[in-house]
């Protein structure tokens, strides 16, 4: 599992060339001024001009609308989207590498770590506790050395050299933080490093992506506004939209699988505006409202994505096409509003705002965002001294993943595709995510239990030392046994907290 992957991840290994005869040619070896040939359900690999043929390019992975957009010739092509209709043409403008999204995914985050952090705490007082520990013991043999003899001097700084150990100290943010991990991998939450766990507990602001991380990807809730539908007039209009490899066709003929299918006759496409045919005597009609309400009788203004249906040149009301929102995720997210701010970042439309109102508050949602103003959103955050967690799934996330303190990516498939990231979530276990954050927080605990665990034993340890009541032989076998007892407590302590919290 790869947490920091570019473009090459998603994009194909080979693609069409067609510069005087088709042949395949590897991704890389793509220059200025190729001609693509570019097949359904393939993604456009670079920035690119449309010469030929109409496209139909679903962004969704790109800028987050769900909406195909509609390019003719001589339109530019972003890379990155996926053509949802014939076989068009297309001439590169740029090269792969140097496409605008791209360059945006690709750009490198400092992984420098704050001086505040328990790594760089313990270091500098690792380091300070071994001068303070040879301080002592010498300070020790002169006091016992005047006092005493050079045998009970040197005795006392032997076992004060011995018995003195940070390294208690130094494993307790390994051993929790890395039971931690497996604990967190067992429950399909993936971290990239242990200073993940930690950023992770002091997040304040959360911003959710919406298309593909609190939606079920290709997967649509479809309601039918208007008029009545008979039986059969339903399953004329999912038999027409059958026909059609557009995205939203595809929606209604999934959600409506288990209806009755008629034999169409005359099927014809307009690219762009919508589908016709003869089914059982009568003429349907689907598509944009232009398209098909052709008498203009019954006037509907759309709230989302909608394909209008008229049977018969009689307008019958258009089917309502939304977003599917993953199981559990009001529950997650009203659980994280008591706690945390939270804003929404969508690049698809407002037409789920309504759905959203209960969730998020109105000032706090933003749509139609591009790339760029995701990636500034979340730097405005952060200067405003916030530290952000930003959750996402597409290439539209990678700017704000840059900037954010923790960048999740969520993934229906873990193995698969997921920009690059400081951890990948099992979309299944989103409903627990909440239990994560908290989890974490709990192994900052045992972190802070273990470091008093470890300063009372060094403690203890030096003042039976100092006094000469401690033998060296009895100061080896407790130095190793410090460490263990640390390596224990964590370990023990973490698996208790997990499964008490991820039960």
């Amino acid at each position: 599992m790869a947490f920091d992957r570019d473009y090459k991840s998603y994009f194909p290994i080979a693609v069409t060339r067609v510069n005087g005869s088709e042949e395949s040619i590897l991704l890389k070896d793509v220059k200025e001024g190729d001609r693509l040939l570019i097949r359904n359900k393939e993604l456009i690999p670079a920035d690119s001009v449309l010469l030929d043929g109409t496209a139909l390019v679903d962004y969704s992975f790109v800028t987050g609308e769900s909406a195909p957009v509609l390019k003719k010739k001589g339109d530019f092509l972003y890379a990155g989207g996926v053509q949802t209709g014939g076989a068009i043409t297309i001439c590169v403008t740029k090269e792969v590498a140097q496409s605008h999204l791209t360059q945006l995914w690709n750009q490198n985050k400092k992984d420098d770590i704050s001086s505040k952090s328990l790594t760089s705490i313990v270091d500098r007082i690792s380091g300070r506790f071994t001068l303070a520990v040879i301080f002592i013991a010498l300070a020790g043999f002169g006091a016992w050395l005047y006092l005493d003899s050079f045998k009970s001097a040197l005795l006392v700084l032997t076992s004060v050299l011995i018995v003195a150990c940070p390294c208690a100290l130094a494993l307790s943010i390994p051993f929790t933080f890395g039971s931690a991990m497996r604990i967190f991998g067992e429950q399909g939450f993936y971290i990239k490093n242990a200073d993940v766990i930690e950023r992770l507990t002091h997040i304040d602001t959360i911003v959710f992506d919406k298309t593909g991380t609190l939606t079920k990807p290709e997967e649509n809730n479809v309601t039918f506004v208007g008029l009545d539908l008979r039986p059969d007039e339903l399953s004329k209009a999912v038999s027409l939209a059958r026909q059609s490899t557009h995205p939203l066709s595809n929606a209604i003929s999934t959600f409506y699988s288990d209806v009755k299918v008629y034999e169409t006759v005359g099927y014809t496409e307009v690219s762009g505006r919508g589908i016709f045919s003869t089914i059982d005597g009568e003429r349907v009609k689907l598509g944009a409202l232009e398209y098909v309400d052709e008498g203009r009788d019954l006037n509907i203004k759309a709230a989302a994505s909608s394909v209008y249906l008229s049977i018969d040149g009689k307008m019958k009301g258009y089917f309502k096409i939304g977003n599917k929102y993953r199981p559990g995720i009001e529950n997650v997210i009203h659980t994280l509003k008591s706690k945390y701010r939270l804003y929404l970042l969508s690049g698809d439309n407002d037409g789920e705002k309504e759905n959203l109102r209960d969730m998020f508050d109105d000032d706090k949602m933003f749509f139609n965002q591009k790339p760029q103003d995701k990636m500034n959103f979340v730097a405005e955050l952060k200067q405003r001294g916030n530290a952000v967690l930003m959750t996402g799934d597409g290439l539209n996330d990678a700017g704000a993943f840059l900037n954010s303190d923790v960048a999740l990516s969520l993934a229906d498939d873990i193995y698969h595709f997921s920009p690059a990231g400081d951890a990948i979530l099992d979309a299944s276990r989103f409903m627990n995510f909440h239990q994560y954050i908290r989890f974490a927080q709990k192994s900052l605990t045992v972190v802070k239990q273990s470091f008093l665990i470890s300063f009372f034993y060094n403690a203890i340890g030096l003042g039976f030392a100092i006094s000469g009541n401690l033998s060296p032989v009895v100061a080896a076998i407790l130095m190793p046994v410090s460490s263990i007892s640390v390596v224990l407590f964590t370990t023990f302590r973490t698996r208790m907290a997990g499964a008490k919290i991820l039960k």
